[in-house]
Order: C-alpha cells, then sequence, then structure tokens
C-alpha cells in the first residue's frame, strides 16, 4: 500500500507540469464591440472623433457631423487567468498587453488608442501614451487576479464617406514573459 502512495505521489507533479504550460490568459471586453458613434452625415474633408476613456466623443478635425452629442460607451477590457487556471503563473510571471487597431475596408479606423485608469494590477514601468497601437506589460496579477481598464480611441472618417453608421475594430493580446 505505500509502495502505491508512493508511486502516486512521485506521479503528480509530472501529470500537473502539462497544466501549467497549458495556462492562457483570457482577455474579456465588455462590451465586446467597439464605442457606436452613431449617424454621421458624410463631410468632404476626413474627419475624426476622439472617444475619451469616459465615453465622451468630441470631433478634433474634419466637417463630418455626428447627429447624437451623447457619450458612448467604452470597452472594459479585463485581463485574467480565469477559475479553472490554479497553476500559480498569474502569481509569478507578468504579462505583456498589446492593443492594435484592426484593419479594415470600411471608411472609418482607429488611428489613435488610449488606456484609462487600471485598477486590480501595476504596471511594470509607467503607464501607456496615446498610440496608434500599444504595448505595455503589468506586473503579476496573482493568484484568481484580474486587470481591467477602459479604453478610449480617436476614430478617423474618410472624407466622402456615406452617412450612417460606421464600423471600426481592435484587437487586445495579452501573453505572459
Amino acid at each position: 500500500m505505500k509502495a502505491w502512495v508512493f508511486a502516486l505521489l512521485a506521479a503528480l507533479p509530472i501529470t500537473a507540469l502539462p497544466c501549467i504550460a497549458h495556462a492562457q490568459l483570457q482577455v474579456t471586453p465588455s462590451p465586446a464591440t467597439s464605442p457606436v458613434l452613431g449617424t454621421t452625415i458624410r463631410g468632404s474633408s476626413a474627419t475624426t472623433f476622439s472617444i475619451s476613456t469616459a465615453g465622451a466623443v468630441t470631433r478634433t478635425s474634419g466637417n463630418a457631423i455626428r447627429l447624437s452629442s451623447a457619450s458612448v460607451t467604452t470597452p472594459t477590457i479585463s485581463i485574467g487567468c480565469g477559475f479553472l487556471n490554479v497553476s500559480g503563473l498569474c502569481a509569478l510571471r507578468s504579462v505583456r498587453v498589446t492593443i492594435v487597431p484592426v484593419s479594415g475596408s470600411g471608411p472609418a479606423s482607429i488611428v489613435k488608442l488610449r488606456v484609462g485608469s487600471l485598477s486590480g494590477a501595476s504596471y511594470s514601468g509607467s503607464a501607456p501614451a496615446e498610440s496608434s497601437a500599444i504595448t505595455f506589460d503589468l506586473q503579476p496579477l496573482g493568484l484568481f487576479g484580474t486587470a481591467t481598464f477602459k479604453l478610449g480611441m480617436d476614430v478617423q472618417l474618410a472624407a466622402g464617406a456615406t452617412s450612417g453608421a460606421k464600423v471600426y475594430d481592435y484587437q487586445v493580446t495579452a501573453t505572459f514573459l
């Protein structure tokens, strides 16, 4: 009986290793889509609308018109290990976060991204500056930890873009360092 228990205990760390190697970070935007500017009326020049991390929308250049003056819902990005990843990687390893616009064939595109205040984690270094693509590192999240932040952006509409609602997107990836 003792030999069987010893053999089981000796094999346990070996069988647990694949779980550690396959631990993944979960990136969850809420809402899952980019902020909706609403109906816009075409302008004769390219027009940029700035969306703050709080959701306020301001036209910063161009002459297209946004019919609504209401704020929009900006994405809250959550990064965590999830309930099933108890391997300890989040407690030990830093996380690299990359946010990039997804280029599409439509008349709207993200030209600048900005990260709002971070909760549930700390930056490794300073907070990221506004940019067309953002990469920053977080200190280890801790077991069952989750980092969250709001995502703001500048959206540019092409000159002469047809009136109506526009679609544009971004991608967030998180990897262990």
